[in-house]
């Protein structure tokens, strides 16, 4: 790491969603660089997804605004990880402005957000820069509520980095990873024929980014593509995981086979309130934490699943098949990022995670 992240000793940070799959590497990344931590969470389940970090915990909901305040409160910089695929997008929009109205009315602190890339009209099969559109309507609810996080802080009062990273992968990736490894483990992954390149980054490339808008001098509100060092076929990729695993297969079907099944498939762009089963796991996950809940979830999954095979949705086969490019010219030139995970890094980072996953640790 670079002698500027030197900087973050002792500042003062919060980080929203850290106890996700990006949040508890960047809470260690802090850690081991001396900042003072805060996180905001439901729940202290959540501090035990944290390790031995030293983490000063408020809790409450985003949207909580009294919590919100005292968690925002005397901060350097704010890192907002946080996003509830079991809330509406509307209610993650008026939890994120509930954060951002705090961080302006305190009046101190930058904002790093986790945005996702896609927000571009182009994506996935576009060549794409931070000037490229986003003006497409429909899309999913994720991608409208990530647009409007996005100009909401581009038209807010704090420094913000926006940081739009590709498909992030690495050990606890709950599809780009886990989800692989669950399919290798039950039977096998089909992939079209032929196949496209996954816009792969790895999630300490991801933290290194964070860390790096966290120390830009002159941050203004600026938008940054973050991807891996090159692309990389699907199947290898998939590959790698089962040749850690030691399980399972992978089969290529032709694309035009696989596209009738699913490239008209309706797609669900209403945003309804999250259903009975949704508030169920949410309430689980409260109450046994994260972990073990969805090492539960695992569990069931692969008695349930054993010789079956995982096939593309719409969303998936529209990946699979595409040959976009969104190269991180702007976070290479501005935050002085160099994406240190390629595929062959990448795998081998995320070995004893899979073999432990596979029960072979």
């Amino acid at each position: 790491m670079p002698e500027t992240l030197n900087r973050l000793r002792g500042a003062k940070v919060l980080v929203t969603g850290a106890s996700g799959f990006i949040g508890r590497r960047l809470v260690a990344a802090l850690d081991h660089l001396g900042a003072e931590i805060t996180a905001l969470g439901r729940t202290r389940h959540s501090l035990t997804a944290l390790g031995g970090t030293k983490v000063s915990f408020v809790a409450g909901d985003l949207g909580d605004a009294k919590a919100v305040a005292s968690a925002v409160a005397g901060q350097d910089v704010i890192f907002n990880l946080a996003y509830d695929f079991r809330q509406s997008a509307a209610a993650n929009i008026a939890a994120f402005d509930v954060l951002v109205s705090a961080a302006e009315r305190e009046g101190k602190a930058r904002i790093v957000h986790a945005s996702s890339i896609v927000v571009y009209d182009g994506w996935p099969g576009g060549t794409l820069t931070e000037a490229s559109p986003m003006e497409r309507p429909g899309g999913s609810p994720y991608r409208r509520a990530k647009i409007a996080m996005e100009q909401r802080l581009m038209a807010g009062k704090c420094p913000a980095a926006i940081l739009q990273p590709t498909i992030v992968w690495g050990p606890g990736s709950s599809l780009w990873t886990d989800g692989f490894a669950e399919a290798l483990i039950n039977g096998a992954v089909v992939l079209p024929e032929p196949e496209g390149l996954c816009q792969g980054v790895f999630v300490e490339d991801v933290v290194q980014a964070c860390l790096r808008a966290a120390v830009l001098d002159d941050l203004d509100r600026e938008r940054f593509i973050i991807n891996g060092p090159q692309p990389f076929h699907w199947s290898e990729l998939i590959r790698g995981y089962r040749g850690i695993i030691g399980h399972g297969d992978i089969r290529h079907e032709p694309a035009s086979k696989l596209a009738p099944a699913v490239a008209h498939a309706e797609q669900d762009h209403s945003d309804a309130e999250p259903s009975a089963a949704a508030k169920v796991s949410a309430m689980a996950r409260r109450l046994m934490g994260r972990e073990r809940f969805e090492a539960l979830v695992r569990g069931v999954k692969r008695r349930l699943s054993r010789g079956g095979e995982m096939r593309p949705d719409a969303h998936l086969f529209e990946l699979y098949v595409a040959n976009g490019s969104c190269p991180p010219d702007r976070a290479r030139q501005r935050l002085g990022y160099v994406p240190a995970f390629g595929l062959t890094e990448g795998l081998a980072a995320t070995a004893g995670h899979l073999r432990a996953l596979a029960g072979r640790g």
